[in-house]
């Protein structure tokens, strides 16, 4: 997998997707209003299948299954930078209390955790040895 890229990648284990445009999640919490595009991506490989939710900005107008994968790559190599701090969030919490006005920790622990679930779809879908293959070709230590 030397010189592979994410479309070599995909033709190789047959992975297509279907794209949808979705409206905005209802949340519980108010949401800052952003310019961003939602979109449930149905992604299918030869007996698997799984549905993943991607916000892209508006103005990209369009994606792409590469677009889609990198993403998801980007997340869970996230999840495992992250991993460390994120069994420490509570001492976290008590350096920077929600009550000084710093609550941006709280959120910031929602987004990891569905990444992080993402991720492990991701991870379901496509096997341990593919899944590994994939973050270590294209996640953040290359």
């Amino acid at each position: 997998m030397q010189s592979i890229s994410i479309q070599t990648f995909m033709n190789r284990y047959g992975i297509s997707m279907q794209l949808m445009k979705v409206s905005p999640a209802k949340s519980g919490r108010p949401l800052p209003q952003t310019d961003l595009d939602r979109y449930r991506c149905q992604i299918s490989r030869p007996g698997k299948e799984m549905n993943v939710f991607v916000a892209v900005p508006a103005e990209e107008r369009s994606i792409t299954l590469p677009d889609v994968l990198f993403m998801l790559i980007l997340d869970a190599s996230g999840c495992e930078m992250f991993h460390e701090y994120y069994a420490r969030q509570d001492e976290f919490r008590e350096i920077f209390p929600d009550s000084e006005g710093l609550d941006g920790f709280g959120d910031f622990w929602l987004e990891y955790e569905s990444k992080c679930r993402q991720s492990r779809k991701l991870r379901n879908f496509l096997g341990k040895d593919l899944y590994r293959k994939l973050i270590d070709k294209f996640g953040f230590n290359n």
